[in-house]
């Protein structure tokens, strides 16, 4: 009979050995979550820890998607009126341009160049309208309720173009670009207060929420070829101050003054702007990996409502489904929250159910392919599995997560696969290139 210190000794090296299911160095004091699955038959072909909920990063946008989808439809738009609201008086409007903002996180977004020339339209619909000139303002209205960022995002992520907030205006992906040592931006941003500070560190920026004061750290401020990108404090207000000067450069006077409206004012429809359809905009942020687009998507199922029902609607949407996601914690669309939670498996029955379902065709296609696009361009991209893993991937400090499918080589999705890794502390690239390994062995297996 073994003594009891070999026994011990035993299953701590069964477990030791169980720890190291990737083989990256300190996986043991990782959470390493897997999960996949072959669509067609259902056959699990890889489980470990597929129940532990974990922070998903990115990923959460492939639940984000499913779920614009499955609500709005691939053809569905964003709507944002303008309007001439006050009385003409021959050529002259008696009032105010008005742009009813309702949360198109596209508006001349440099991601959709077909979809530029919102203020040219505008400026020739007046033309054709015979209106030279405004005796008020231009006005953008927005929509949104608790917009701007999550109250779950980091602080430090505010003032970096990856932490572009969803407002009910959106303007320009609603970043702007500053040249410190001049302080010029691009566009221009009304309000807005830079304080520059000496770092030899590098390049630091840092804006509260709701603030229009950017404290940039760097180096060398006399650098005059020097450029960082930040985000709007109002994209709303940068909208307006484009349009107006946009306007009076066409020839339109805004006098760009609060007047009295009368209670019986009427409201003359400008131009309805419609965005790109849904499809192109999934599409693009999940090649992209764009936070901003993906919160205006999971606020579009849930229109004039607030973050939380949006949530809500999503959550109920799935468990009619027979996914419930009640143990999940789902704070955003983007997976920017530190505070989310998925599980593996919850996030693998997502992708399954979207695979078999009525878009089963169109879903997979809106992620981005190893080796070739986006986020993915240099994953795997000397391997076999190029061009076969679509895949999300989702990174914040010590997560490395990837959600997808696999294809075959007509490019339809055979499997689910879902990697999800927490709390590791080696370099990300040694992550990567076990999660590399691991789908290599699953999926094209040495021949012995």
């Amino acid at each position: 009979m073994r003594s009891l210190s070999v026994l011990l000794f035993a299953a701590f090296a069964s477990l030791t050995a169980s720890a190291q299911v990737l083989g990256f160095d300190g996986e043991e004091s990782a959470t390493v979550g897997i999960y996949i699955r072959e669509i067609e038959t259902g056959r699990m072909v890889a489980e470990h820890n597929a129940a532990q909920a974990m922070v998903p990063a990115s990923t959460m946008k492939s639940l984000t998607a499913a779920t614009a989808l499955s609500v709005l439809g691939e053809d569905f738009h964003f709507v944002t009126p303008v309007e001439l609201s006050g009385t003409r008086q021959g050529h002259a409007w008696l009032g105010d341009l008005e742009v009813r903002a309702c949360a198109d996180p596209t508006l001349e977004s440099e991601y959709f160049d077909k979809n530029l020339g919102f203020c040219d339209s505008i400026i020739g619909h007046l033309k054709k309208m015979g209106i030279t000139s405004l005796s008020g303002k231009v006005r953008v209205i927005e929509c949104l309720k608790d917009a701007g960022p999550a109250p779950q995002w980091e602080i430090e992520d505010v003032a970096w173009s990856y932490g572009a907030a969803l407002f009910g205006a959106n303007w320009r992906d609603n970043v702007f670009r500053l040249w410190p040592a001049t302080g010029r931006t691009r566009p221009h941003v009304p309000g807005l207060k830079v304080e520059k500070r000496h770092d030899a560190d590098g390049t630091e920026l840092i804006r509260g929420v709701e603030s229009d004061r950017l404290v940039v750290y760097g180096r060398n401020f006399n650098n005059q070829k020097w450029v960082v990108t930040s985000t709007m404090p109002s994209p709303g207000a940068v909208l307006a101050y484009e349009l107006t000067q946009r306007l009076r450069d066409a020839g339109i006077a805004v006098a760009d003054k609060d007047v009295k409206l009368a209670a019986t004012a009427a409201t003359s429809r400008v131009y309805v702007h419609r965005s790109p359809a849904a499809k192109y905009i999934l599409r693009s942020l999940l090649v992209r990996s764009d936070n901003m687009m993906a919160e205006g998507m999971l606020r579009a199922i849930a229109p004039d409502d607030t973050r939380k029902s949006a949530v809500k609607r999503e959550k109920e949407l799935w468990a009619s489904r027979g996914i419930d996601l009640r143990y999940n914690a789902v704070i955003d669309g983007s997976g920017l929250a530190r505070s989310n939670r998925l599980s593996p498996a919850k996030l693998g029955e997502v992708l399954m159910w979207m695979a078999k379902g009525p878009h089963g065709t169109l879903y997979p296609t809106l992620f981005p392919l190893a080796g070739e696009h986006g986020t993915m361009k240099n994953f795997m991209a000397k391997t076999p599995l190029k061009g076969r893993l679509a895949l999300k991937t989702g990174s914040v400090s010590a997560v490395q997560c990837y959600a997808g499918y696999l294809l075959d080589e007509e490019d339809r999705p055979t499997h689910v696969v879902v990697v999800m890794v927490n709390g590791f502390y080696c370099p990300r690239a040694k992550v990567r290139e076990a999660i590399s390994t691991y789908l290599l062995n699953t999926f094209i297996p040495s021949e012995s």
